[in-house]
């Protein structure tokens, strides 16, 4: 029989999954790490401009942002005043927010290169936590093992914020009503339109690269992890940001 130690083929199959998903997302990043930041809406600048603005950040604060792309939300707690590490899964990315902090003299800002669900900070270490548009890219139970590592990473105090695509599987009067505005919006484009039509819905349906859950389940799990205040608030459309302390300070 095997020991406690030893790897079932159920926790095999999720290594396995994990490290599928990892490598997908790497690619991806760093194949767009010089376009993403120019391909964003107008939605999605302004839910990281609500994010960063309920992070309030601080001079001296100690922040962490997950997924960090090219640095939006890294970059603009910096100008704050903040200590800033962004991770990311793709260098290319990291290089690209490094190099833009470095063009504005933004010497706290530092970057490191690793995939969220392996990522480690010392206990107790950090005022903030962030991470926008970043965790419906991972794997469910890679969602709760993170929220648990950020809550040992906090200090007494500290907060984690998770701006993010916040969606059901369309069981919901909200969840239908979410899609169906993406869809007429993606209609009115014509044929590239009903391209991303077609492509997004593979993914929504089979959950390939996206993977959102509602913000009743991220709750939960912030709940499960130990975060106390919690609060969730939709910015727009399937748009909402989750925010958690950690109790003790």
């Amino acid at each position: 029989m095997p020991n406690a130690t030893t790897p079932t083929t159920a926790s095999r199959a999720k290594q396995l999954l994990t490290k599928v998903a990892i490598a997908t997302q790497r690619k991806v990043w760093t194949r767009r790490a010089d376009t993403w930041d120019h391909s964003n809406d107008a939605g999605m600048l302004n839910v990281a401009a609500a994010a960063v603005a309920l992070a309030n950040a601080q001079p001296g604060m100690v922040c962490v942002d997950l997924g960090c792309g090219g640095g939006r939300l890294a970059l603009e707690l910096a100008r704050r005043g903040a200590r800033v590490t962004g991770v990311d899964v793709s260098a290319a990315m990291v290089d690209r927010m490094v190099g833009l902090a470095r063009a504005e003299s933004l010497d706290q800002v530092e970057g490191r290169t690793a995939p969220i669900e392996h990522v480690s900070f010392e206990p107790n270490s950090l005022d903030l936590v962030i991470s926008n548009y970043a965790f419906h890219h991972l794997l469910d139970a890679d969602k709760g093992k993170v929220v648990t590592n950020v809550f040992g990473w906090l200090k007494p105090g500290g907060v984690f914020i998770t701006s993010d695509m916040m969606l059901g599987r369309g069981a919901t009067a909200g969840d239908r009503e979410v899609i169906k505005g993406k869809v007429r919006a993606m209609a009115k484009k014509g044929l590239p339109g009903y391209w991303r039509i077609l492509k997004n819905a593979g993914r929504y349906i089979f959950r390939l690269r996206e993977r959102p859950i509602t913000p009743e389940a991220w709750m939960k799990l912030y709940a499960a992890a130990g975060f106390s205040d919690l609060s969730s608030t939709n910015v727009v459309a399937e748009a909402h940001i989750v925010r958690g302390v950690k109790p003790g300070a």
